[in-house]
């Protein structure tokens, strides 16, 4: 005999498929007419940029261009000169798709890049990145809260959980038009930009998201009248409302924002100078709502009438504890090695490799910082140098619980590095920190719960009270089960407050 038994569902996320699609990029790459010829080759750069994902009931896509960024020295004028390509590709995982709601992340990795001179107007490129697709979807799973049955005696467990309120993608726009700063020369081409999105606030409200942060902006050109780049940062606020069906001021929010493309359009002022620019970025909002919710379950349960069969499983939905968004300075010294250094040129940072770990009331995440520099060397004249340095930020984020786990994005939002010696330079890097802090709840539960009622348990075989010797920690729901008994007669009977025996001592165990 099944007994009645009364459920409630509880979403969570679910890992539908995960895989790798490795992109090759071998290209003949030749400068347009514009550019001058190349002198010398400093630094080559791929940068894939994704324009679209989508998920089908066979397959996972992503589509999207790789920019090619070739550094150089002219052959002129010796000038440090960029020359850059778009190239579109298209990425592919097979997907056997029956679920509803999936959503698609894509992590990219740039695996290498070589870049050799055939002649000075054309190069000889190969390199690849790999594209890191996981499906993701919210699933429903069902749990037994009570049951019904004769003589049927429940064990349960309480705790706060996470319902899974929405999981989605959505994509926005950002554009503004810039001018150069006062005093600064015109433009004559573009060497490198840089962007960095830093969340302020996330507010939910009905079926509504309001995000307010910054975009920031970065632009390295290069100028006719001197032999060094000039450098440009602008900080262009943003202030952007997405739909989001089921979220209230009531949910927590787990928002991750990253700049997926930037177009840059130079526009002639009244002079007829390149002082004017049209930005456009194109960035992509993660997001996870949650509904904080109090739940109980049945872990165990018996007949003190029938034998009882149970029907066990495992689940491990989650709870968010919380996010923070923060900015955190690291400061390191870079030693340059063989490289000596007369002036700098030009200095960006990436972050690789980073892992965070919750520890103390912090999350602590450690990485790598490729500082990349194209400086000039009294003996070499402009060369390209790269080196890596190790970088730990903590940001606050106190929590309870038993298997705490952040998610952490770490963004470069700015550095600066000042020069200290022929082959040693001080750095600063601001870092924007998004972490997010999950709870694991690994729940065994019973899922159903069945008597045998051709299996009675005998009352006359039964003694009226056994006299047990508990030991200090033992539970009193084992006791209990062990001799057709309940916790509450245990409870009453030896004048017991809790759920296990403090202290080793005899109870008297009623039937």
């Amino acid at each position: 005999m099944e007994c009645k038994a009364t459920g409630e569902s509880v979403f969570a996320k679910e890992v539908l498929l995960e895989g790798n699609c490795e992109q090759a990029v071998d290209v003949d790459f030749t400068l347009p007419d514009y550019c001058p010829d190349i002198g010398r080759l400093l630094k080559c750069r791929l940068e894939p940029m994704i324009t679209s994902r989508e998920v089908s009931s066979d397959a996972l896509t992503v589509e999207g261009s790789a920019r090619v960024s070739v550094m150089y020295l002219d052959d002129r004028d010796k000038k440090i000169r960029c020359c850059d390509r778009l190239y579109p590709f298209k990425a592919s995982l097979p997907f056997d798709n029956t679920a509803d709601n999936v959503r698609l992340l894509v992590d990219i990795h740039v695996d290498y890049v070589n870049c050799r001179a055939v002649s000075q107007r054309k190069l000889d490129i190969h390199g690849a990145f790999t594209l890191h697709m996981t499906a993701v979807s919210a699933k429903m799973m069902e749990l037994i809260t009570d049951a019904e049955g004769e003589g049927l005696r429940l064990r349960k467990c309480r705790c706060e959980i996470s319902d899974l309120v929405c999981c989605t993608q959505c994509g926005f726009e950002i554009s503004e038009a810039m001018e150069l700063g006062e005093g600064k020369p015109p433009v004559s081409s573009i060497l490198r930009t840089g962007t960095a999105i830093c969340m302020e606030e996330c507010k939910a409200v009905a079926n509504k998201l309001i995000v307010k942060g910054d975009a920031i902006f970065t632009m390295v050109y290069v100028t006719e009248q001197g032999d060094d780049p000039e450098h440009m940062e602008y900080v262009i606020p943003f202030h952007q409302f997405f739909d989001v069906s089921g979220v209230d001021e009531n949910c927590l929010i787990d928002l991750k924002m990253a700049c997926e493309s930037v177009d840059v359009s130079l526009r002639t002022d009244a002079d007829g100078e390149y002082r004017r620019l049209d930005v456009d970025l194109r960035a992509m909002a993660d997001i996870r709502a949650y509904r904080p919710r109090q739940i109980e379950w049945i872990t165990d349960a018996y007949s003190v009438a029938y034998e009882t069969n149970c029907r066990r499983r495992q689940l491990k939905p989650e709870r968010l504890c919380s996010t923070v968004y923060d900015t955190v300075m690291c400061k390191q010294t870079v030693d340059t090695g063989d490289v000596k250094i007369e002036s700098l040129c030009d200095v960006w940072c990436s972050v690789s490799d980073s892992r965070s770990v919750w520890r103390d009331g912090k999350t602590v995440t450690t990485g790598n910082l490729a500082v990349c520099m194209i400086v000039r060397d009294p003996r070499q004249g402009v060369v390209y140098t790269e080196k890596n340095v190790r970088f730990d930020c903590a940001v606050a984020q106190p929590a309870q619980g038993q298997m705490l786990r952040p998610e952490c994005r770490v963004t470069v939002k700015s550095c600066v590095c000042t020069l200290t010696g022929d082959n040693r330079v001080e750095l600063q890097a601001e870092l924007c920190v998004h972490s997010s802090l999950y709870e694991d709840i690994p729940m065994k539960l019973v899922e159903s719960v069945e008597l045998d009622e051709t299996r009675p348990k005998s009352e006359e075989s039964r003694p009226a009270a056994v006299l047990y010797f508990a030991g200090s920690g033992e539970e009193l729901w084992d006791i209990a089960r062990e001799y057709n008994s309940s916790v509450e007669a245990i409870r009453a009977e030896n004048d017991i407050d809790g759920d296990c025996v403090t202290d080793s001592r005899l109870l008297i165990v009623t039937a």
